[in-house]
């Protein structure tokens, strides 16, 4: 949405009421107004790292060595790791 004013010029002109021909100054724009129904579209991302149900997982290492693990961390660490490995691909010229 644009953010305008009549120009300064037509402003002062005496024939100001009458005249057909007004001139606009452009001063902006508006961002669009977020609707009560999309917002939960807009905050969704934002809250979704902490609705993530963790997957906790007991991994023997030794006799007396348990560790615990997090399948979820897992998932996103590969993922990371790849898309990094993937473009450092892409920007050296490779796939």
């Amino acid at each position: 949405m644009g953010l305008s004013k009549i120009a300064e010029g037509c402003a002062r002109c005496p024939f100001f009421d009458t005249c057909d021909h007004k001139e606009m100054e452009m001063l902006g724009y508006l961002p669009e107004p977020v609707m009560a129904s999309a917002t939960a579209d807009v905050t969704q991302p934002l809250a979704a790292p902490l609705i993530v149900k963790h997957d906790y997982r007991n991994v023997k290492v030794a006799e007396n060595t348990v560790v615990t693990i997090d399948l979820e961390e897992l998932k996103k660490d590969m993922e990371r790791k790849i898309w990094e490995d993937a473009m450092r691909g892409y920007l050296k010229g490779g796939c």
